[in-house]
């Protein structure tokens, strides 16, 4: 009680936190060092492609252990129960894998999924499908069609920029229709995988509208309790009050990147941050291979459609669009007008 107390006297309080301010410069100095920590890595290994390999090969080991474990009580911890959700109907497991939940999973195997997938498109070889194969099926488990739909567009931009390369090889075309016929399966018969794009489809699944519609109103409320322009304040949004509102928030805490980006810094704030974005795009010249602009539209539509400011993940998959980690990845054949960085 006294904590509720307490938290019900600081949100209805105008004046700015310089604790929460503290706080949100330290977390912002943490995701520095992790992403920059996590670029130096990288960028001092020999064998990126090797090492994604054995994370693919890893995840799915792991991923079967957790459908071994369906049947024990280990299951709480690999899976999260959608049974909640779904009233009146069966449980519906998706795979999180320790994470906090099915969508940060999904969000994390992205660049798996597409590295396997833009390397079987350019070489199409059975060892190059089984990778796919390995690292598509535990995706697919965390039921996650936010994630896979945002991967799916990063491909589709990747391939429509390299449509006559890919058509002219006959084994692409048979890809193409494999992958057809598997989808229309999974979608047309009854299957937990048709149960969740139901859910998600009639409205059952509430965090969808929360990370898109809900949260740019909310933070449209923090930003314009202080100044539109240039928002509440680094770490303010957590001192407004938006229970009112009726759309399930207590305070100001956005579970999306570019909403939080508005309320704490404003209008001014999300210029700087689409500005800076396409500076990128074009000073690395993303559009040149074809991993790195699909990791680009993974990472800006991801940003619109959910993460929050602090998100790590979210940094690592700006780092794998702006930093030439796979110059080879390139499905119209042409790396040589690839940069790099000393």
């Amino acid at each position: 009680r006294l904590v509720s107390d307490w938290s019900s006297d600081v949100c209805s309080s105008d004046l700015p936190s310089p604790l929460y301010f503290l706080q949100s410069t330290l977390l912002l100095w943490t995701v520095y060092v992790t992403v920059y920590a996590f670029y130096w890595a990288l960028s001092n290994s020999s064998g990126i492609d090797r090492l994604f390999d054995q994370l693919i090969v890893l995840n799915f080991c792991v991923a079967l252990f957790a459908l071994a474990t369906l049947i024990t009580p280990l299951r709480l911890l690999l899976w999260h129960d959608d049974s909640d959700v779904l009233s009146g109907t069966s449980h519906l497991l998706r795979l999180s894998l320790l994470t906090t939940e099915p969508s940060v999973y999904a969000e994390l195997m992205l660049p798996l999924l597409i590295f396997a997938a833009i390397r079987l498109l350019r070489d199409t070889t059975s060892r190059n499908l089984i990778y796919l194969i390995m690292i598509g099926v535990p995706v697919l488990l965390s039921q996650s069609f936010g994630g896979v739909s945002i991967g799916l567009a990063g491909l589709g931009i990747a391939i429509l920029t390299s449509y006559r390369r890919l058509f002219r090889q006959p084994r692409n075309l048979m890809i193409f229709a494999l992958m057809v016929i598997g989808v229309s399966a999974l979608l047309l018969t009854n299957n937990p995988f048709s149960d969740r794009v139901v859910q998600v489809v009639t409205g059952g699944d509430s965090s969808t509208k929360s990370r898109t519609i809900f949260s740019f109103i909310v933070a449209f409320t923090v930003a314009s309790s202080k100044s539109l322009w240039w928002g509440a304040g680094l770490g303010q949004s957590k001192l407004i009050d938006v229970s009112d509102l009726g759309l399930g928030f207590t305070v100001g805490i956005i579970p999306n990147a570019v909403a939080g980006t508005f309320a704490e810094f404003g209008i001014i704030g999300v210029i700087v941050r689409f500005a800076a974005e396409f500076y990128l795009f074009f000073r690395t010249k993303v559009f040149l291979n074809s991993f790195r602009l699909s990791m680009f539209v993974v990472a800006f539509i991801t940003q619109l459609t959910g993460s929050h400011m602090m998100d790590v993940q979210q940094y690592l998959m700006w780092c794998f669009a702006f930093f030439p980690f796979f110059p080879d990845l390139n499905l119209r054949g042409d790396s040589s007008s690839e940069i790099s960085y000393s």
